[in-house]
């Protein structure tokens, strides 16, 4: 049995403990990505997304929102953006990725991490252009989806790629 198979038994108190320490990882991530510069405004490529690519499998879905919102509240409180704009792009964004990914998920012999990444990229992208309408009171998205295309498809692949690596090398410990 492996690390990861070993969380899934986890349950009670050690289970919080599993998603307040995968929590925490994601945001470590995060908080390192968010110190670099951004080439466009509120744009990252999500590099905290590989850990909940990992543990996509061994949580379940209100684990896996739980500990989005953990991570998100927890960046946004050290950068000091909690409740602004950002803040709200990024919870949405990811909670929506989630819940994307964990349904292709349940169908593993069609769609890889590779696949579920891309997948997720798009829809953490979309829901922030559609947000991104009210937010900043836009009259139209239409000139963000084909930029939010593009981007999806890089930030997916970037993500997609390292989290086959990781959890190749996963397996084998």
């Amino acid at each position: 049995m492996n690390f990861l198979e070993c969380i899934s038994t986890h349950s009670g108190k050690r289970r919080v403990y599993d998603i307040i320490f995968f929590a925490f990882l994601s945001s470590f991530i995060a908080a390192l990505e968010n110190m670099f510069p951004r080439p466009i405004p509120y744009f990252r490529i999500g590099f905290s997304f590989i850990v909940i690519l990992i543990i996509l499998d061994y949580f379940k879905i209100s684990e896996l929102l739980l500990l989005i919102l953990i991570k998100n509240v927890s960046v946004a409180i050290v950068f000091a953006y909690i409740f602004t704009p950002p803040f709200y792009l990024g919870l949405i964004g990811g909670l929506c990725s989630v819940i994307i990914m964990k349904f292709f998920r349940l169908m593993p012999n069609i769609f890889s991490f590779f696949g579920v990444s891309l997948i997720g990229a798009l829809s953490s992208n979309l829901s922030q252009a559609f947000l991104s309408k009210y937010l900043f009171s836009l009259p139209s998205i239409k000139f963000l989806i084909i930029p939010v295309l593009i981007l999806s498809l890089i930030t997916g692949s970037v993500v997609g790629f390292f989290t086959l690596f990781f959890n190749k090398n996963l397996k084998k410990i």
